[in-house]
């Protein structure tokens, strides 16, 4: 977080959209999640090619988060993929 201003780092590359849209899993059918899963693990990839440099700056604070987050994402991803095969 920018301390003046409450507001989240923003990097070259983000994946808070990503994540604050996420789709009803539930009803997806199990080509739409791994579809779906294909998309994460891109976004995820894009997301590691900005890691910052400092890991005692807020921005690597932030881009963690937001590392952390998507995977997470796709841990559940990969749980309701498991449940439907």
């Amino acid at each position: 977080m920018d301390k003046k201003n409450n507001e989240p780092i923003r990097f070259p590359f983000s994946a808070r959209t990503v994540l604050d849209e996420v789709p009803d899993m539930d009803a997806m059918t199990l080509e739409e999640l791994k579809g779906y899963l294909r998309e994460l693990e891109d976004v995820l990839s894009r997301l590691d090619a900005v890691e910052p440099k400092d890991e005692n700056s807020e921005a690597y604070e932030d881009w963690a988060e937001e590392h952390e987050d998507l995977e997470d994402l796709i841990d559940e991803v990969l749980d309701r993929i498991e449940d439907l095969s």
